[in-house]
């Protein structure tokens, strides 16, 4: 009995991860402060938010943003967060991006 309660469950579980992915595939853009929440930023990192993440390395664009060496980004997040190196911090990001969209 107590297995049928939980297979609904899981489908009423896994129907909304769904109609959330369909959702999630037709934005088109994702920000920075999509990915980089003010509460991703507090938790991980002594800044209120990605402005301040990226304002020493003098970004305005996503463009200039692409042409930064991941050296360059690797060194800010060692100074600035709780990550080994921004390849860390990206993963991470999108991880509780999609967990938080997706509905898990």
């Amino acid at each position: 009995m107590g297995f049928k309660k939980n297979s609904i469950s899981l489908d009423r579980k896994l129907s909304l991860i769904c109609n959330n992915a369909s959702k999630l595939s037709d934005s088109t853009e994702i920000t920075f402060d999509d990915l980089f929440p003010e509460n991703f930023m507090k938790i991980h990192t002594s800044l209120d938010n990605v402005e301040e993440f990226l304002a020493p390395l003098n970004i305005t664009t996503s463009e200039e943003f692409d042409q930064i060496p991941t050296e360059v980004l690797n060194k800010r997040v060692q100074e600035s967060t709780n990550f080994d190196n921004w390849q860390d911090m990206r993963h991470s990001a999108w991880s509780d991006f999609l967990g938080e969209r997706l509905g898990f």
